[in-house]
């Protein structure tokens, strides 16, 4: 799997900043999956008021001006989750949070953090039935398949990479996780990726790569609206790579060659994190690639209630306005 270098942390809350932004997000009631635009009004307010620990607010002020190009991940560790963690019926675990879950700290968090870096999160129609908040957690269903409810290691991507409103950032908090288990969250940069594959770079621009749309998106789609996702270079522009480890082919033997040597510098150039409770990374979709590895297995049980949350975020709303639902905050139709 190539050298295990850890991404080092940006940020630490000592444990009475985290119980005191904790008690602020408690104060928020409001149920994100029902009354979305409600939710994030009330993290507004929050914002507004300053209240939270100075230290934090600093620190998400540096981010949001620093240059994703050169630091595409922001990594916090012991931010506030729910003191509460239900588990989830395996067979729908979606709908058993709708059901079991009462507070949403962690999902209070994500759009904390999202309104202070300037990058609002977004909800697509085919997934998770246009949730903002995203849970990383198998179903049974989908235990095999490359998506945020699988068992199975995730190559290296970005997130709905070939999709016509791709995300800017993606979010993940740890919410459950199992220190026995090895399940590694990995992350390159794409300058990192460009320093090893200068030789071929002109290969990867050919526009002639294919990947299928996310098996997420794929299996909310049921009407088969997506159809068939289009041809697409690898490499865009001066350093934006559009790629998933084991699913982008190319169209002829040279392609493939291109795609393997691709691979090999993923793995090479990798840092990682063993994420735990509390563990926040902020991803800059555009500048990096990102995947899960799925090594030493000690509970079986465990693995299938790990749980992280998520969002994805633009860096401008009204920049997609024409793919939105109408009447919804935020709905991408596809």
């Amino acid at each position: 799997m190539g050298d295990r270098a850890p991404l080092p942390p940006d940020f630490c809350f000592d444990d009475r900043d985290r119980e005191a932004l904790l008690q602020e997000l408690e104060k928020i009631t409001i149920n994100p999956y029902r009354e979305y635009p409600a939710f994030l009004e009330a993290i507004r307010h929050l914002i507004a008021r300053a209240d939270g620990p100075p230290l934090f607010y600093k620190e998400c002020a540096r981010a949001r001006h620093a240059s994703k190009l050169d630091h595409p991940f922001h990594f916090l560790r012991n931010s506030p989750i729910d003191r509460e963690l239900p588990i989830f019926d395996m067979k729908t675990p979606v709908e058993s949070k709708y059901e079991l879950k009462k507070t949403f700290i962690g999902e209070a968090f994500l759009i904390l953090y999202s309104e202070l870096l300037g990058t609002p999160a977004i909800g697509y129609k085919n997934v998770n039935s246009g949730d903002i908040v995203h849970d990383i957690y198998p179903k049974e269903e989908l235990y095999n398949t490359q998506s945020q409810k699988t068992l199975a290691p995730i190559g290296f991507h970005k997130d709905l990479a070939n999709h016509f409103v791709r995300p800017d950032h993606v979010n993940i908090l740890s919410m459950r996780s199992y220190p026995g288990n090895e399940i590694f969250t990995t992350f390159v940069r794409n300058l990192d990726l460009l320093d090893e594959l200068r030789a071929i770079t002109d290969l990867l621009r050919r526009p002639d790569y294919y990947t299928p749309y996310d098996d997420l998106s794929t299996y909310g789609d049921k009407a088969n609206e997506l159809g068939q996702a289009k041809p697409h270079a690898i490499l865009l522009g001066d350093h934006d790579f559009v790629y998933f480890e084991g699913r982008t082919r190319g169209a002829d033997d040279e392609g493939n060659h291109a795609t393997a040597a691709l691979d090999a510098a993923l793995h090479r150039r990798k840092t990682s994190v063993l994420m735990r409770p509390g563990d926040f990374v902020s991803i800059a979709n555009n500048h990096s690639l990102h995947g899960k590895d799925v090594e030493t297995i000690r509970d079986p049980h465990q693995q299938k209630i790990r749980w992280s949350i998520k969002t994805v975020n633009v860096d401008s709303l009204a920049k997609h306005t024409a793919h939105y639902v109408p009447g919804h905050y935020g709905l991408v139709n596809g």
